[in-house]
């Protein structure tokens, strides 16, 4: 299996739909489900998720997964998307880039169904199941997310940090057969995930990360470029709080 492929680090978050089919929808396992989050594209009113498209490659190395994407609905495009550990927190950080894609597309992203269930990573298959919505709840801030989830008597916080552009909402976990319909779909459900599109310019870096707070991992998005190339982000040893200004 691939899981033996990957460090130490990636063992508390592994991911991965379906190796055979390599799909490239993620999920945080801990082992327990933290959420997992689903991307796709619109393009003139059509739309599609990754795990739809036609080609999907992976490249696996010892602290990152690698995908190549393509599909018809991209033109000759692609999509590189690569999945980082962080070395202060269970979690991860993400670089998606287009290349030579086709004007007018629209990343549409969403994530949620953390349901703190024991899962076995050999054996997951990367889904959101709206009954595993039911005992999330979100507070949005800007590009950011905060995602309460579990039982009082085992209450979780899990961070979020999207690319901005778009305005973060909640959707209906129960309409995600494409993406525009996730988007949609409207918050007056039970099932809710957030959600949000932004415009993508080809060659042009988008990041996400998806971490559990604590004293060395409080981030901002203008952190996640250094993150991802390193795996942390450097703390003032005086103060002992995190840098609050770009490099």
């Amino acid at each position: 299996m691939m899981t033996k492929y990957v460090n130490a680090i990636l063992y508390f978050f592994l991911l991965i739909g379906s190796l055979g089919a390599q799909n490239p929808d993620w999920s945080l396992l801990t082992p327990k489900l933290a959420g997992t989050l689903r991307l796709g594209v619109e393009v003139k009113g059509e739309s599609k998720w990754f795990s739809d498209f036609t080609t999907v490659h992976l490249d696996v190395s010892k602290n990152q997964l690698r995908y190549i994407l393509a599909d018809n609905i991209m033109g000759g495009g692609t999509m590189e998307l690569i999945v980082r550990s962080l070395e202060d927190s269970q979690g991860a950080v993400m670089k998606l880039k287009g290349e030579n894609i086709v004007q007018d597309v629209r990343l549409i992203w969403m994530f949620g169904g953390a349901s703190n269930k024991e899962v076995d990573a050999d054996q997951w298959i990367s889904e959101i199941l709206p009954e595993d919505c039911l005992l999330n709840v979100f507070s949005i801030e800007g590009q950011s997310f905060t995602l309460y989830y579990g039982s009082s008597q085992k209450l979780r916080v899990l961070g979020g940090l999207v690319p901005s552009g778009g305005c973060l909402r909640l959707a209906d976990a129960r309409k995600q057969a494409q993406p525009l319909c996730l988007l949609k779909s409207g918050k007056k459900t039970r099932y809710q995930v957030v959600s949000s599109d932004v415009a993508m310019t080809t060659g042009k870096d988008y990041y996400f990360c998806f971490y559990f707070l604590n004293p060395r991992a409080d981030y901002n998005y203008f952190m996640l470029p250094k993150l991802f190339k390193e795996g942390s982000y450097v703390v003032n040893k005086e103060t002992e709080w995190m840098k609050s200004t770009p490099d």
